[in-house]
């Protein structure tokens, strides 16, 4: 049972690269979002409302009223109220009203009704002076790594990395990985900004870790019958089988089998998928430009039957013909 389970688990799977294939590849197979649990971590396409935390900075604005607005007559930037650690902030007459966890609209009711006691119909508004109760940590291949804070601006991924500078050209956008807590998630932001897939697109959080990898993990190999074997850098965006093989000088047209070029793929956790073309069909070309590269695939072109046989007879033949010598050496002298 143990030999027929490891058979089962190192077989190779074939697949033609084909118009099937090739257009199978263009819909998004498995979400861009790989998370040790996927229930803490969620897309950036919900509507997203500011909560208020401890030691944010808040304005609250009495309308017609500027000795509570501004009592002392400060500079505006100084007049802020700061949200305690136990989340509350104080205002004249209010008293002490709960923030944290709250939107600004919600507080700016509490603090109305506060004053209806001592202002007829009083028109308070409230604002975030300053951002300084949530942030996340940004690292790795960004221009600027450091602290962004969470702002009224829904804190999505793509938008953090922009407040960050932008990535830099190592940047290996398929494996940004976002650590929140104990838990993981590695995200594919290239299916977003290349294939349209919002999924990637993920919402963070206060306290969320990221970090941008550098490309240099991130290679194809072309192997076997091509005029220049190499390790390629994947590019940013789409690297296609056409582009790796003219990268490698093309197959090489003296030893070359042409029918015979294969795409080999760790595409299912530890078991191989193998990839052929038959580069002989007039669509072979379009085919090939259309087959999009991952990072670690294999390129290998085979050897042309006749010089497989050639190089076969290149090894057989002087083997033989030593083994000749050395029988001829061994018998010589001998009576007939």
């Amino acid at each position: 049972m143990d030999a027929d389970s490891d058979a089962a688990r190192t077989r190779i799977e074939f697949r033609a690269i084909d118009e099937p294939t090739v257009a199978a590849q263009m819909r998004p197979q498995t979400p861009p979002i790989d998370a040790s649990n996927p229930s803490q971590f969620a897309t950036g396409t919900g509507a997203y409302e500011y909560l208020i935390a401890p030691g944010d900075v808040l304005r609250v604005t009495v309308w017609e009223h500027p000795e509570l607005t501004n009592p002392s007559g400060t500079d505006e930037e100084l007049s802020g109220r700061v949200v305690t650690a136990d989340g509350r902030v104080y205002f004249p007459y209010a008293g002490h009203v709960q923030a944290a966890g709250r939107t600004v609209e919600q507080v700016r009711s509490q603090i109305e009704r506060g004053l209806s006691s001592v202002i007829r119909a009083p028109k308070v508004d409230v604002s975030v002076l300053q951002y300084r109760g949530q942030r996340v940590y940004v690292s790795g291949q960004v221009r600027s790594p450091g602290v962004q804070p969470v702002t009224d601006l829904p804190p999505d991924l793509a938008d953090v990395l922009g407040r960050a500078g932008g990535v830099t050209d190592d940047a290996d956008l398929s494996a940004v990985l976002v650590t929140r807590g104990q838990e993981r998630a590695r995200v594919d932001l290239e299916a977003m900004y290349y294939r349209g897939d919002l999924r990637a697109n993920l919402r963070l959080r206060h306290g969320d870790v990221v970090n941008v990898p550098e490309r240099r993990a991130a290679r194809v190999y072309v192997a076997g019958e091509v005029l220049r074997p190499q390790r390629l850098l994947m590019p940013r965006g789409v690297l296609t089988l056409a582009d790796a093989l003219a990268d490698a000088g093309g197959p090489n047209p003296e030893s070359a089998n042409p029918s015979q070029i294969y795409v080999i793929r760790d595409e299912q956790r530890g078991r191989p998928v193998v990839y052929h073309l038959d580069a002989r069909s007039p669509d072979a070309l379009i085919l090939a430009d259309r087959f999009h590269l991952q990072s670690r695939d294999v390129v290998y072109v085979d050897t042309a039957p006749v010089v497989r046989w050639g190089r076969l007879l290149s090894n057989i033949v002087p083997s033989a013909t030593l083994l000749r010598e050395s029988l001829n050496d061994s018998t010589r002298g001998l009576p007939r």
